[in-house]
């Protein structure tokens, strides 16, 4: 799987990714951002869940890596996860490592090339997420391509730790084909 603009190429972890993936998953600053501990078995699990998931067949669990066109650097993960409660619904994720926060332009590059992998090669008919509301790049992001905002509740323990609730969107098929944003992005960048 492979999905690429001037900026970005999303394509399947390989093996030769995991010490990129473990770093940025040990930085301290992502740990402080999660409330995460010095657990580096963690990270190594969930790269070998998104390997396996590369080979299930069919394939529900949509995870990639994010890397700089020109320099094939990691900058981060996004996926589409299957929402087997509700057929036709996948849950949006995105992560850029903490060297690469701040860069808006590669999340737009992510977000609207799996918007339309989700919605027009997958055929889903909602996509959902949900963010801490203390992670305003990711509530900004939703935003502006459209999303409503459905829900927001109690988080984990960490959240409410910092005062932060968790916040749920949602993005219909019909939302995303109609949306100014779509045009935009998919002119300049596909």
């Amino acid at each position: 799987m492979i999905i690429s603009t001037p900026r970005i190429t999303l394509r399947d972890f390989e093996p030769a990714d995991r010490a990129a993936f473990v770093a940025y998953q040990m930085d301290p600053r992502y740990r402080r951002l999660y409330d995460m501990d010095d657990y580096p078995d963690r990270a190594n699990e969930l790269f070998d869940l998104f390997v396996f998931w590369r080979g299930e067949g069919p394939r529900r669990n949509l995870q990639l890596g994010v890397f700089d066109s020109v320099t094939n650097r990691l900058c981060g993960s996004a996926g589409l996860r299957e929402r087997p409660e509700d057929q036709g619904t996948a849950v949006f994720g995105i992560e850029l490592a903490p060297s690469d926060w701040g860069r808006f332009r590669i999340a737009l590059d992510v977000t609207a090339c799996l918007l339309e992998h989700g919605f027009n090669t997958l055929r889903l008919r909602m996509i959902v997420g949900d963010t801490a509301s203390g992670n305003q790049r990711v509530e900004k992001l939703a935003r502006w391509f459209g999303a409503r905002i459905i829900d927001r509740r109690d988080g984990p323990e960490w959240m409410r730790a910092r005062g932060w609730q968790e916040v749920d969107w949602a993005l219909t098929r019909d939302e995303w084909q109609q949306s100014d944003q779509r045009r935009r992005v998919t002119t300049a960048r596909f």
